[in-house]
C-alpha cells in the first residue's frame, strides 16, 4: 500500500504541472512570461493589477516582491515548498507552494504555530493528542504572517539559512524586514500572485496545491 501511495503521489504532481501552469496567466501563457501586450515589470506577472498594493512571489527564483501601484517598494528572498512527498502508514503529504491568484484572509501579529501531525513523523518524536501543548510553537513564524487560506502563510523565519531555497513545507518564509513591510502595506483583500517565471526543471513540481496537511 505504501508503494502505491508514493507512485499515486508523483503521478498526481506530474499530471497537475501539465494541466494547472497555463491556468494562471489566463490570455497571456505561462511561456510567455514578459513578452505580453501588458508593460514588462520584473516580478509583476503580466495579469496581476497596476493599482493598488500586490504581494508577488517568484517560486522558480525563490525571491517576493512588494509594489505599489505597479512600482516596485521592497523585495528579497524567500523560502517556498520543498515540493517533498512524506508518507506515514496510509497518509501522504505533499509538501508544496500553490501558484495562482491568492488574496491576504487575515493579518496576525506573533502567530503561533499549531504543529500538524506530519511535524512530529518528520522529526521522528511521537504524535500527541490534538490539544497538547506540545504542538505549540512561538517564534518560529516571526512577527507577522498574512494568511493565504488552506495552511498557506506568508511569514518570519528563525531560519534565515532558508531564505532563497525551497525548504518550506508549503508557506513562504520572508526576512523580517520584507514581512514587516508587506504586514504594513497589505489589507485584508491584497492580491497575491505565486508564479513559476521559468519552465520548471523537474515534472515532479506541481503547480496546484495538493497537500493533503498543513503548511510551514
Amino acid at each position: 500500500m505504501k508503494t502505491n501511495l508514493s507512485l499515486l503521489a508523483r503521478v498526481v504532481l506530474a499530471a497537475s504541472l501539465i494541466s494547472a501552469v497555463p491556468q494562471l496567466y489566463a490570455d497571456c501563457h505561462w511561456w510567455q512570461f514578459g513578452k505580453c501586450d501588458r508593460a514588462d515589470v520584473h516580478g509583476l506577472p503580466p495579469e496581476a493589477p497596476r493599482q493598488g498594493v500586490v504581494i508577488t512571489v517568484d517560486v522558480s527564483k525563490n525571491h517576493a516582491y512588494l509594489f505599489q501601484d505597479g512600482q516596485l517598494v521592497a523585495d528579497g528572498p524567500a523560502a517556498t515548498g520543498k515540493e517533498s512527498v512524506l508518507e506515514h502508514g496510509d497518509d501522504v503529504w505533499v509538501f508544496h507552494t500553490p501558484r495562482g491568484h491568492l488574496r491576504v484572509l487575515r493579518k496576525i501579529v506573533h502567530p503561533v504555530w499549531t504543529k500538524p501531525d506530519w511535524a512530529f513523523i518528520e522529526a521522528g518524536e511521537k504524535v500527541p493528542p490534538a490539544d497538547s501543548p506540545l504542538r505549540q510553537e512561538k517564534g518560529v513564524m516571526g512577527k507577522y504572517a498574512l494568511a493565504l487560506g488552506d495552511g498557506i502563510y506568508i511569514h518570519g523565519t528563525d531560519e534565515p539559512s532558508s531564505l532563497g531555497k525551497n525548504a518550506s513545507h508549503g508557506c513562504i518564509r520572508l526576512p523580517a524586514k520584507l514581512i514587516s513591510k508587506m504586514y504594513a502595506m497589505a489589507k485584508v483583500g491584497t492580491d497575491v500572485y505565486i508564479f513559476d517565471s521559468e519552465i520548471p526543471q523537474t515534472a515532479e513540481v506541481p503547480a496546484s496545491d495538493l497537500d493533503f496537511g498543513s503548511h510551514h
